[in-house]
C-alpha cells in the first residue's frame, strides 16, 4: 500500500520507483513517464507560485485540449485546487459560475478567446495561458496573459482539495464538488483490487475529462496505481478500437452508449482485435444483461460495471475474478451501504429503498450550497438518491432514480423498469419512460422509444407486449418514436428534457370532443361512458381501462352503465381482458346487441 497522502507524494513516489515507465499516452506524441510527470508537476508549481497561486487557491482550466488537460489533472493540484471547464460553456453559465467559485485565474490555450476568457476579463479574474512545450503528451508551459485583481483579492478553498467538479443540479444550477486528495487516492487504491489493475495496465480513455466519470473512473483510477492513461478524442470509438487492435490498451472504463456502439460495431462483422485488452467497464449508465454478456462473448474479456458518483467515489464494483451477476453492479467498495424508506427506516432483507453510503470517499459536501449539503449529508451518510435492492449475496441491484418515480394514482412505478421491459425487445434500441400530468391520477406512464435497425415497430404490438411483462397499469399509455434520446456528457439520460423532446402537450388539441374521429356510434357512445366513470378528457380505441386509473369500484360501475344504455352484460375490464381496452369492450357491446337480435 502507497504511502502517499496527496496526490503530489502519490506522483512522486511513483517517479521514484518506475519513472521510466509510461504515464501518458497521447496521438502524434511521444509518451510521458513518471519521472517527466513529476519534472513537469514541479515546474509548473513554480510557475504558479510566482503569480501567487497556491494550494487551496482555485484555478479554473478550460479543457479544450485533451492531452493537455490530462497532465493538468495529474499535475496542477500539487499547487492549486483544479477546477475543470467544459470546453461548450457558454459566456452566461459562466458569467454564474465564475463567482461561485472565486478562483485566482483562468487557463485558456494559448492564441484563442473562448468564452471563458471574456467572462474573467468581465469579473476581473486574471487569464493564463497554457503554450505546448516539447513533444512529450500533454507537455505544457504558462504564461500570464492578463492581470487582474483576482491574483490579491481571490478567496482561498481548502488546501485538501485536489478538484472541484461541476455536476448537474435539478434546478439547471451546477452543484459544486470539492474532490479532497485523500478521497481521489482512496477510490483508486480501493477500486484497482476489484479490477486487477496495477503498474503496466493502460486505461484507454474516451471520456470527457472534466466529468467525474473521466477523472476517477477512467483517469486516476489507472494512473495512480502505476497505470498508463492512453488519451485518444473525446468520443471517438474508431480511435479507442485502433488503440485496442494496436495493444495500446488494456482496460476500458466508458459509457453505455459507447460500449453499446461497440458491440453494434461488433455484430456488423467489424473485425475488432483484442490486443491487449483484458476488461471493459460499463460506466454513466445500464447496459441491458443481454448486452453484456454478447459483448464479453465477442471481445473475450469480463465486462463488468459499477456505481459511482461525484460525491462518494466508487460505492460498489463488480470483480473481474469473481463470477458476475447480471443486473447488479456489484458490492460495496470501502463504503456502508444502507437502504431506506421515505420516513428513514431500513427497508427488510430483500427490499427497495433508497442508498445512503457512508464512506472515506465522501465528499464533505457542496461548494456554496449550504442548504443542498443539509439535505443530501446527514450525519456521515449521504444520500445518492438511487432506489436498489440487495440480492441474497450482498449485490446491489438499481431500480431507478427516487425523483424519477413516477407517481399514479398512488402507484410508484420505476421508469427503469418500464425500460428494462422495453429493451428486452428487439425492435428496440433504446428508450426512456417518463411521467406526464394527468388530471385524476397525479401521473400517467408513457414513453419514447429508439428504434432498432430492420422494419419499422408498431406501437400497439409493442404495448401488447408491456401488458403481458409489466400488467396493464405499469404499461406506457403511448409510446413516441424518436431518432434519439436527449443524452448529455458522457451519455447522462435527461429525462426531464423527454416532454418536449418528444412535443408532448399537456392538453392535446386532437379530438377536442373526447374522442377520436373514425370511432363506430357504438364505440363513441361507450367513450363517453369511460369518460364519465374514469374522469378522463379523452379515451382512445385502444386505451385500457385499468391504464387509465380505473379500479374495481369503476369497473362494476362502467358494467352497470353499458346495461343501462345497451342493454347487454359485458364482462368487467381487468387487466389483459377481452373488455380492457374501450376498442374490445365496443366489438363485445356489438356482438352482443346482434345475438340479441338474431335469436
Amino acid at each position: 500500500m502507497s504511502a502517499a497522502t496527496d496526490l503530489p507524494s502519490r506522483i512522486l513516489e511513483l517517479a521514484a520507483n518506475q519513472g521510466t515507465r509510461e504515464a501518458l499516452i497521447a496521438p502524434s506524441r511521444v509518451p510521458m513517464d513518471f519521472g517527466a510527470l513529476a519534472g513537469w508537476m514541479v515546474r509548473l508549481a513554480s510557475q504558479l507560485d510566482e503569480w501567487g497561486i497556491r494550494r487551496g487557491d482555485a484555478l479554473a482550466w478550460l479543457a479544450a485540449d485533451r492531452a493537455k488537460t490530462a497532465l493538468a489533472l495529474a499535475a496542477l493540484p500539487a499547487s492549486a485546487t483544479l477546477v475543470p471547464i467544459a470546453a461548450s460553456a457558454t459566456l452566461d453559465s459562466l458569467l454564474g459560475l465564475l463567482p461561485r467559485l472565486r478562483p485566482k485565474a483562468v487557463v485558456v490555450p494559448a492564441g484563442t478567446e473562448p468564452a471563458i476568457a471574456e467572462a474573467a476579463s468581465r469579473l476581473g479574474v486574471a487569464v493564463l495561458s497554457s503554450r505546448d512545450d516539447g513533444a512529450a503528451a500533454g507537455a505544457f508551459d504558462l504564461a500570464l496573459e492578463r492581470p487582474r485583481r483576482s491574483l490579491d483579492q481571490a478567496h482561498r478553498h481548502s488546501s485538501e482539495w485536489a478538484i472541484i467538479g461541476a455536476t448537474s443540479g435539478s434546478t439547471g444550477r451546477p452543484k459544486l464538488v470539492p474532490l479532497g486528495h485523500r478521497q481521489i487516492l482512496l477510490t483508486a487504491f480501493a477500486t484497482a483490487p476489484t479490477l486487477g489493475l496495477g503498474p503496466g495496465d493502460i486505461s484507454g480513455h474516451v471520456m470527457p475529462l472534466h466529468l467525474s466519470g473521466g477523472m476517477r473512473t477512467s483517469f486516476f483510477q489507472s494512473l495512480l496505481v502505476g497505470g498508463a492513461v492512453n488519451v485518444q478524442p473525446e468520443a471517438d470509438l474508431e480511435a479507442l478500437l485502433g488503440e485496442i487492435g494496436a495493444g495500446r490498451v488494456t482496460y476500458v472504463s466508458a459509457s453505455f452508449t459507447m460500449l453499446r456502439e461497440m458491440l453494434a460495431r461488433l455484430e456488423s462483422g467489424r473485425d475488432v482485435g483484442r490486443g491487449r485488452l483484458r476488461l471493459l467497464r460499463v460506466a454513466s449508465g445500464r447496459m441491458e444483461p443481454r448486452e453484456m454478456d454478447e459483448l464479453e462473448r465477442r471481445m473475450g474479456v469480463p465486462v463488468v460495471t459499477g456505481l459511482a458518483s461525484s460525491e462518494t467515489g466508487t460505492t460498489a464494483q463488480q470483480r473481474i475474478d469473481a463470477p458476475r451477476t447480471r443486473g447488479s453492479v456489484g458490492r460495496p467498495v470501502a463504503s456502508e451501504v444502507r437502504l431506506v424508506d421515505g420516513d428513514g427506516r431500513d427497508v427488510p432483507p430483500g427490499g427497495t429503498g433508497e442508498i445512503l453510503v457512508r464512506s472515506a470517499q465522501l465528499c464533505p459536501g457542496y461548494l456554496d450550497d449550504d442548504e443542498l449539503t443539509s439535505r443530501a449529508f446527514a450525519d456521515g451518510w449521504f444520500r445518492m438518491g438511487d432506489l436498489a435492492r440487495f440480492d441474497s449475496e450482498g449485490e446491489l441491484h438499481l431500480v431507478g432514480r427516487v425523483k424519477d418515480v413516477i407517481n399514479r394514482g398512488g402507484e410508484k412505478i420505476s421508469p427503469q423498469e418500464i425500460e428494462v421491459a422495453l429493451m428486452a425487445l428487439p425492435e428496440v434500441a433504446d428508450a426512456a419512460a417518463f411521467g406526464v400530468a394527468h388530471p385524476r391520477l397525479g401521473e400517467e406512464v408513457v414513453a419514447a422509444v429508439v428504434p432498432a435497425t430492420g422494419p419499422a415497430p408498431q406501437a400497439d404490438a409493442i404495448l401488447e407486449r408491456l401488458r403481458v411483462l409489466l400488467g396493464a397499469r405499469r404499461t406506457p399509455r403511448r409510446l413516441w418514436f424518436v431518432p434519439s434520446l436527449p443524452r448529455g456528457d458522457g451519455g447522462k439520460l435527461m429525462r426531464s428534457s423527454l416532454p418536449a423532446w418528444v412535443g408532448y402537450e399537456a392538453h392535446p388539441r386532437e379530438a377536442p370532443h373526447g374522442h377520436a374521429p373514425g370511432k363506430s356510434a357504438v364505440e363513441a357512445a361507450l367513450a363517453a361512458l369511460w369518460q364519465r366513470v374514469l374522469g378522463v378528457a379523452v379515451v382512445r380505441a385502444n386505451d385500457d381501462f385499468r391504464a387509465l386509473g380505473g379500479t374495481d369500484e369503476m369497473a362494476a360501475a362502467l358494467v352497470a352503465q353499458v346495461r343501462a344504455v345497451f342493454a347487454v352484460e359485458v364482462p368487467a375490464p381487468v387487466d389483459g381482458g377481452a373488455t380492457s381496452t374501450l376498442e374490445g369492450m365496443a366489438g363485445r357491446i356489438e356482438r352482443g346487441r346482434q345475438s340479441s337480435s338474431n335469436p
